[in-house]
């Protein structure tokens, strides 16, 4: 077999610098052979080039050597056991993101608040966020597993609540009854309401005997028509965490898509908007807002201020986001697969919505988890001073309002304990937002 492929390279007219090539693997084979390993067979100078050593399927040691050796290179086979792993850019960004504890503590916080407040409130509160009571402005009611004897109870309970009126001071005073204890039940049936606003139910997480009208539990007092704090607080979430979301995902596409179409087109339409810009941003912006909500009729339905409100918030937040995202379309719009797309005859449209907008995902991710927070903290201040929404609205905002009056933290200190709610979800958007913004960049050593 080896005589007729030496009369096959004999056949071949091979000068010069093939010739030299011959010659240096025949050595080459030679040292193989002193080696006791077995030579590759001889080069076709008429075949393409071999690809290199690196770029070859795994293979075992000792064709590795003899690979390594007709090559010319060190005859040193590779670690066993390593093997090289390619990962996405998204996976290595969750892969940050998970040594990040606060962002996750954050996630964590902001979940459960959106699954509680704004998913499921109802079943969570032990109430209805307009029930009424007779126990005006009554204080918190605490949970016992021990009664006033010391006699331990598996289920816990609370006592019941006796008002008085001091005729002197014109005050309401409120006594704990140990001789009434009323058991806390789970998954009690109470008043009815439609889960999602589409399944009718009645089950509550908690709450007490629903047949006794003198059973009642108060986790942080009632406001002063009776009704429970905490069932409000939850009730109230589903506004305040709801106007930031809507308000944030407005804000995101109007943002994105004119900063987009901005840095793109460039010329008159790059002008006209980024002047807009200037424009809303040359206005202070709680000014801009409060002048802005001070114009919405007081006669309109709940409903209607609700997305007002949000309109507004958008409004006057995409600015920012449009200039940014503008500049990330300027540096973008020269990158090479942009180019290809428009050598292929892609739409502007395409190009924008395909391949501009989805580059500049990452920054946008991390804009709207720390803009949520601000859009909370705004509408909670538009109601607190009179000018967001109002009663009998139930929002965070509209709480703080209640709460914020002198009689109130006079006689009914326990109203503030909203303020620890609005303190922990801006906290744990923040926290996210932190997160996100460092593992969007896995590249950095940070």
């Amino acid at each position: 077999m080896s005589d007729e492929k030496d009369d096959e390279l004999d056949d071949v007219d091979i000068e010069g610098k093939d010739r030299e090539i011959l010659e240096g693997y025949e050595t080459k084979v030679e040292t193989a052979k002193e080696g006791a390993i077995k030579p590759l067979a001889p080069p076709d100078p008429l075949a393409a080039p071999p690809l290199p050593t690196e770029a070859r399927p795994e293979a075992s040691p000792e064709q590795f050597a003899a690979e390594a050796l007709a090559a010319g290179e060190p005859a040193t086979p590779p670690p066993p056991g390593r093997q090289q792993i390619s990962q996405s850019y998204w996976s290595l960004v969750w892969w940050k993101f998970r040594k990040n504890r606060l962002a996750i503590v954050g996630g964590i916080l902001i979940l459960t608040f959106y699954l509680v407040c704004v998913v499921f409130p109802e079943f969570f509160a032990p109430y209805s966020a307009a029930r009424e009571s007779p126990f005006l402005e009554a204080p918190l009611t605490r949970p016992h597993f021990f009664d006033a004897e010391g006699n331990f109870h598996l289920r816990p309970f609370v006592y019941g609540l006796e008002g008085e009126i001091d005729q002197a001071t014109r005050t309401r005073t409120f006594t704990i009854d140990t001789t009434k204890q009323y058991p806390i039940h789970f998954l009690v049936p109470a008043e009815e309401y439609k889960l999602l606003g589409l399944i009718p139910m009645k089950r509550h997480l908690f709450g007490t005997d629903p047949n006794d009208s003198e059973a009642n539990i108060f986790m942080m007092g009632t406001d002063r028509l009776g009704r429970d704090f905490f069932s409000r607080i939850i009730h109230g979430g589903r506004i305040s965490l709801t106007i930031g979301l809507v308000g944030v995902s407005m804000t995101l596409f109007l943002g994105t898509v004119l900063g987009a179409v901005s840095g793109y087109y460039g010329g008159v339409v790059d002008t006209i908007i980024q002047r807009t810009t200037e424009f809303l941003t040359a206005f202070p912006r709680e000014p801009l807002f409060l002048a802005l909500a001070a114009a919405i009729p007081v006669d309109w339905p709940h409903t209607r201020t609700f997305f007002m409100i949000t309109f507004l918030l958008a409004f006057i937040s995409w600015g920012g986001l449009a200039r940014q995202v503008r500049s990330l379309v300027l540096s973008g719009r020269e990158n090479q697969y942009v180019l290809a797309a428009q050598s292929f005859g892609a739409s502007d449209r395409r190009i924008i919505f395909r391949h501009l907008i989805p580059s500049t995902m990452s920054h946008v991710i991390v804009i709207s988890t720390l803009a949520i927070p601000g859009m909370i903290l705004l509408e909670t201040a538009l109601s607190f001073l009179g000018l967001g929404l109002q009663a009998p609205v139930v929002s965070w905002g509209v709480l703080l309002n209640e709460g914020g009056t002198l009689r109130a933290i006079r006689f009914a200190p326990h109203l503030l304990l909203i303020v620890p709610f609005i303190i922990v979800a801006v906290l744990a958007f923040n926290m996210l937002g932190d997160g996100l913004r460092d593992a969007m960049d896995p590249y950095s050593g940070r």
